[in-house]
């Protein structure tokens, strides 16, 4: 079902509705790819028309370093709420975590916000998870890890892209997909942790 999307990436440049967003990062390596530009793109999925939606993949807010399944620091606490407002004007339909308590809790305040459930998925099985984002055609969030979550935007993109630093706790990728075609866009989350919850 994948090899019938055809593929792009798109440069945000102006995000009016997310104004906590720096202008988008283009993905290294993928120069040779049709880069159509869009300025006044926004993350507003309010309505979903049919065969249009889009699926935004974060990684993991920062999380403590001490236990097997670590839960997220006061910083990543405070990261996944600020997800909540960013995404304040995105109609999602699902909201997906793999099972770990820094991804669930990194969810947890947008699924809060739009009263929906956590729906968990097997990281390790990427391959059949995106078939099946791409069956339901739903304006989703999902979140993941640094060895995941790019290359979960790749499958859904028709890309090949690998994982990425595990200092890395900003990106965010939104694959549209309209009428059979996808546009994938990378931008950055604006996050500051505050002074107090930095000693973690």
């Amino acid at each position: 079902m994948l090899n019938n999307v055809n593929n792009g990436i798109a440069l945000l440049l102006n995000m009016p509705s997310l104004k906590l967003l720096k202008p988008a990062t283009m993905l290294a390596g993928l120069l040779a790819i049709y880069l159509p530009i869009h300025t006044s793109l926004a993350f507003n999925d309010k309505a979903n028309n049919e065969n249009e939606y889009s699926i935004y993949l974060i990684r993991h807010a920062e999380k403590k370093t001490d236990k097997t399944n670590p839960d997220l620091t006061r910083c990543g606490h405070s990261r996944a709420r600020q997800y909540a407002m960013d995404f304040n004007d995105v109609s999602f339909n699902a909201i997906y975590s793999s099972d770990y308590k820094r991804t669930v809790n990194t969810a947890k305040p947008v699924a809060e916000s739009k009263e929906l459930a956590i729906t968990h998925y097997d990281p390790r099985q990427l391959k059949t998870f995106s078939e099946q984002l791409i069956k339901q055609e739903q304006t989703a969030l999902v979140v993941g890890h640094s060895n995941t979550t790019a290359v979960l935007a790749g499958m859904l993109s028709g890309q090949e892209l690998s994982e990425f630093s595990e200092s890395e706790y900003d990106r965010i990728y939104r694959v549209e997909i309209k009428g059979g075609q996808s546009i994938l866009t990378l931008t950055r989350q604006e996050f500051t942790c505050p002074l107090e919850h930095r000693k973690d």
